[in-house]
């Protein structure tokens, strides 16, 4: 599942160019039963992995 809620974050975050925040939001849409602190976590980890994949491009 952790796989799913990261891939959807990186959705959020890369194709509809959302900010991190409104992607937090966004996540509960998907994923009712998560928590705040693990919405940021996921939506950070998200992150992490698209600038490390653009670093890796460059």
């Amino acid at each position: 599942m952790r796989d799913e809620i990261i891939a959807r974050a990186g959705f959020l975050l890369r194709d509809l160019h959302l900010p991190p925040v409104d992607a937090q939001l966004r996540l509960k849409d998907y994923f009712p039963d998560l928590e705040l602190e693990e919405r940021v976590r996921y939506v950070r980890e998200a992150r992490e992995l698209a600038q490390g994949a653009a670093a890796e491009l460059s």
